[in-house]
């Protein structure tokens, strides 16, 4: 029966509703740095290149299985089977590791059952287990942790000699017991043949009348199965988040470390406090992030890129030496090199920005695509568009995209134009290469290639107006 790691394979227990995090939500779906719960167990699973790994779900199993389908398509869990099993009736952790056994390979030899709500645990933290595993020989290795504060987690308990006899939750300890400051992490690796045989042995017989996980601790003991353990004193990474209040200090940790990686590998954060960095954004050399600048999601950042600060990026690229000036939102868009953005623009979905483009203060752009040079500088709205090279946009332009019957067309401008202020440009039309529209005029029609387009009121002054105005209101 002894454990071998010829074929491993994972079980993660995320069917909690989480009722503390007192959210809709599901606990393990809530997110740090920008990957939920789930995603980052899973990252720290798959470093360990098990053929299977099982998600019992089950408090939202539809949300659930809908993050595990999204988690199929990234680069980490390539070539991992993938699987997620209802846990339909929650009748404590020892049942959901039952039901997750249940689509455990007859094939595997080894499983490591992991809760899915420890967000910070790594591969380099569940990695001593296997090797513990292939040193000795064993049918059951837990991971535990020296912890200061211990109180909340159940305990590991040892006899004189230093041996494990049996876990104990917190609801279960004597006065004695809760001195203890070693505690269970809830991961285990165990035989598979041990492991049956132990869910099997299970019973409600404790405070909380539900099947406890850590009884086939007590069951490798009574049974005289091989058992070991590996200690760690890193606390942080094998804490789960039980409350909001701990998963933004699990949110914090975290952040802090992401940001100081990046400041030795040569970006400037002028408040690392303040600022925000997702787990998968990608930052070039010799970059600089203003105070309470947010990097989402999946957006790289190339070199000498700066940003002043209060800008949100998500899922974008950012183009060599270009700027981000003060409070810009820029959301799955691209911008090549040496543009300069804001202050206080909005780059909405779709935006493609080509080399040298500037957006200037209040410009807003969605589904645009802007070539090399383009300037919009001024309180305007380019939606929907194509603007050609050179073209130079005015104060208060817009785009009018849409027809107000559920359909949206496109705004094609070549170029070299020349778009006057206040102008309202009304799809679907085309303004020429070399073009001008007057400033203040609403274009219906295209305007062809080198021609000057005026759509506007004739003006009319009255002589004398001001004047009578005055003999007649006392003004």
């Amino acid at each position: 029966m002894a454990l071998s790691l010829d074929r491993l394979e994972v079980v993660i227990l995320a069917a909690g509703k989480g009722t503390r995090m007192k959210s809709k939500l599901p606990k393990v779906l809530h997110r740090v740095c920008g990957q939920s719960l789930l995603a980052r167990v899973l990252r720290a699973a798959s470093g360990l290149s098990p053929k299977r790994i099982v998600v019992v779900a089950g408090y939202e199993f539809e949300r659930v299985s809908q993050e595990v389908s999204a988690l199929r398509e990234y680069p980490f869990l390539k070539g991992i089977e993938l699987e997620v099993v209802n846990q339909e009736e929650q009748k404590g952790t020892g049942h959901a590791a039952q039901v997750g056994l249940s689509k455990v390979s007859e094939k595997a030899s080894a499983v490591l059952i992991l809760p899915g709500d420890s967000p910070l645990i790594r591969e380099q933290d569940l990695q001593p287990l296997l090797d513990e595993a292939q040193a000795k020989t064993i049918d059951l290795c837990l991971l535990s942790c020296k912890h200061p504060e211990p109180s909340g987690f159940g305990r590991i308990i040892r006899d004189a000699s230093g041996e494990i006899v049996g876990i104990v939750e917190e609801k279960d300890c004597s006065d004695e017991q809760r001195l203890v400051e070693e505690i269970n992490t809830s991961i285990y690796l165990c035989a598979r043949e041990f492991l049956q045989q132990a869910l099997a042995q299970l019973d409600t017989k404790n405070a909380q009348g539900e099947l406890y996980l850590t009884d086939i601790v007590a069951h490798a003991v009574s049974s005289a199965a091989p058992l070991s353990s590996v200690t760690t004193e890193e606390v942080e990474p094998v804490l789960g988040a039980n409350t909001r209040f701990e998963l933004s200090k699990l949110e914090a940790f975290r952040r802090a470390q992401i940001n100081q990686e990046w400041m030795e590998k040569g970006v400037t954060l002028e408040d690392p406090e303040h600022t925000y960095i997702d787990e998968d954004v990608v930052i070039g050399e010799d970059c600089s992030l203003g105070a309470g600048t947010k990097l989402r999601g999946h957006t790289t950042i190339a070199n000498d890129v700066y940003v002043e600060g209060q800008s949100l990026i998500i899922d974008s690229k950012i183009g060599e030496s270009s700027t981000i000036r003060l409070s810009c939102e820029i959301e799955s868009s691209k911008i090549g090199d040496h543009c300069v953005i804001g202050p206080f623009a909005h780059l909405r979905p779709g935006s493609f920005l080509w080399d040298k483009v500037k957006i200037g203060n209040f410009v807003e752009t969605k589904k645009a695509e802007l070539y090399h040079g383009v300037k919009v500088n001024h309180l305007s709205y380019i939606g929907d568009a194509e603007v050609g090279g050179g073209t130079n946009i005015g104060a208060g332009t817009i785009t009018c995209n849409y027809d107000g019957s559920k359909k949206k067309h496109k705004t094609k401008i070549d170029a070299g134009c020349f778009i006057g202020s206040n102008s309202a440009l009304v799809a679907p039309v085309e303004i020429g290469q070399g073009a001008y529209v007057a400033a203040g005029s609403t274009i219906t029609q295209s305007v062809p290639k080198g021609s000057l387009g005026v759509a506007r009121g004739q003006q009319r002054n009255i002589d004398g107006w001001a004047e009578r105005k005055k003999m007649v209101t006392g003004d």
